[in-house]
């Protein structure tokens, strides 16, 4: 009985161990080829000191820039509208509602902001686990498809800074996610969970696709002022 037993634990391991070994096989896959996406997303953010959950509809495009780096422009509608533009070493939020702008530099952390925007996305195997402890979550379905879930924790002090742990639901038979939680706060119960729809890699981004149109007479707020 105890081999039996012994026999059956470990072949759960293995297949765990098999699943993983194959979601990741695919994610880096996809991170070869992957140079931009376009996506709906709907975002859930939780707060566990307010016991506060917020949701909002919003947009995405993103793509690597040949040189390195990212671009990236969001758009999200609901009781907070904006507008957010993270590129050239600098984030711009666009507050239509008050016709202003906050601006920063993200010199200071730009590492720990690209991993969490491409850790799904163009970021190779290799990359994933020299930053993270990769564990298999299991097999989770989310808005009517088969995923497998991995669970995502850094090794840097830095990036332990900006998050906690992230998850990733990676359909059977692709290597981007559809859907990504990011954990933080001092134990980890805060959230924001993206869920991604009409998923686009790769299509054809021009420059100005990224260009954050701002109105006339529009306020800037640098960080800190």
């Amino acid at each position: 009985m105890k081999r039996v037993s012994l026999f059956l634990a470990l072949s759960v391991f293995i297949l765990k161990a098999d699943s993983l070994e194959a979601v990741l096989n695919r994610m880096d896959e996809a991170a070869r080829t992957f140079r931009s996406l376009t996506s709906d997303v709907h975002h859930t953010d939780y707060s566990d000191l307010f016991s506060e959950t917020n949701t909002e509809e919003g947009k995405f495009k993103m793509a690597k820039k040949p040189k390195g780096g990212l671009i990236l422009l969001a758009e999200f509608t609901g009781r907070d509208p904006r507008q957010i533009y993270i590129g050239d070493s600098k984030l711009q939020v666009y507050h239509p509602k008050a016709n202003s702008v906050d601006i920063y530099d993200t010199r200071k952390f730009t590492k720990p902001a690209e991993v969490l925007i491409m850790v799904g996305f163009g970021t190779p195997r290799a990359e994933l686990e020299k930053r993270f402890r990769i564990s298999f979550g299991g097999s989770e379905t989310v808005a009517g498809v088969k995923t497998t879930r991995i669970d995502l924790k850094p090794k840097s002090a830095e990036d332990k800074n900006f998050f906690n742990e992230i998850r990733l639901w990676i359909p059977e038979d692709k290597g981007n996610p559809i859907q990504e939680k990011v954990l933080s706060g001092k134990e980890g119960k805060d959230y924001d969970l993206l869920l991604y729809s009409n998923l686009k890699i790769n299509p054809q981004l021009p420059q100005k696709e990224f260009e954050l149109k701002l109105p006339a007479g529009v306020k800037s707020i640098p960080a800190g002022k």
